[in-house]
């Protein structure tokens, strides 16, 4: 993985992994080890899906007992499509720059031990930004009018990738035509929801706001490239307490291995006054 290091680009990723709780971007050959456990998103064929999909499954059974093909082919699925909606999510809230996002401009790692992605990386230098960006004139840059078009361009970039990817997506169990498409669309909104200042507990209107117009600005719903909009809300849970939330428009199926058959807190088949219970049974609010 071979390519000129970007300096705006590159301090821009180290700057948003360190605002973003449990997500690590880097860019480049410089910072990316050429080891198995870096994979260029152009590489992942069905050999490695197959693959992927069985750890997956060893690990359901190691964490709930259970396993289930239906939920391990979802989660990978899902893990995948969080890459670039991630990724494009943190560097839009963070630095209103967009780096590229199709298939050959990112990797990712997962550790040996834990079939989950624990970090990506840009390979392609250049990237959509403001005018008043302090790097609008870097030759990798590419200026936009405002902030409406480079939402619009995160959106894109996020379908762009996802038409490559599941054009030959195969898993190993059907999964429904909707859950495909809606698994980047959930991986979009999930980033903008992940990076939020404060993440999920988010107790300050203020900034919840905000990330809620965000969430607006780049899922509006009704655009050619997702026709959903935003689910991000903000909720109170039984104890008062305000939680940023969003319900999923795909399913990772994890009620299939859950140990008492529940869905998970953000899935469609969770009610609301459920969800808002669960919320207030979370002791970790700052």
């Amino acid at each position: 993985m071979t390519i000129q290091v970007c300096t705006a680009l590159a301090e821009t990723a180290a700057r948003v992994s360190a605002a973003v709780e449990g997500l690590d971007i880097r860019f480049g050959s410089a910072d990316v080890p050429a080891e198995p456990a870096w994979t260029r998103c152009s590489a992942v064929d069905a050999d490695f899906l197959a693959d992927w999909e069985r750890a997956a499954a060893a690990d359901l059974l190691r964490r709930y007992g259970a396993t289930h093909p239906t939920t391990a082919a979802a989660y990978v699925l899902h893990w995948y499509a969080k890459i670039p909606g991630a990724v494009g999510a943190a560097l839009f809230r963070h630095a209103r720059r967009i780096p590229r996002l199709d298939r050959d401009a990112l990797a990712f790692h997962r550790a040996p031990d834990d079939p989950a992605p624990s970090g990506a990386a840009l390979l392609d230098e250049r990237f959509w930004c403001l005018p008043d960006d302090p790097a609008a004139e870097d030759p990798a840059a590419t200026v936009v009018p405002d902030e409406t078009t480079l939402a619009a361009v995160l959106r894109s970039q996020v379908r762009i990738h996802a038409d490559a990817f599941l054009a030959d997506y195969g898993p190993g169990v059907p999964l429904p035509r909707r859950a495909r498409l809606g698994a980047f669309f959930d991986g979009l909104d999930t980033g903008i929801w992940r990076a939020a200042d404060g993440g999920t507990r988010c107790a300050d209107p203020a900034a919840a706001t905000m990330v809620l117009g965000d969430a607006a600005l780049v899922l509006p719903g009704g655009t050619p490239e997702f026709p959903d909009a935003s689910t991000l809300h903000l909720l109170h849970d039984n104890r008062a307490r305000p939680w940023l939330s969003r319900r999923r428009v795909s399913c990772c199926f994890y009620f299939k291995v859950s140990p008492d058959g529940s869905a998970c807190t953000t899935c469609p088949r969770t009610p609301a006054a459920e969800r808002a219970q669960r919320y207030a049974e979370l002791t970790d609010f700052r």
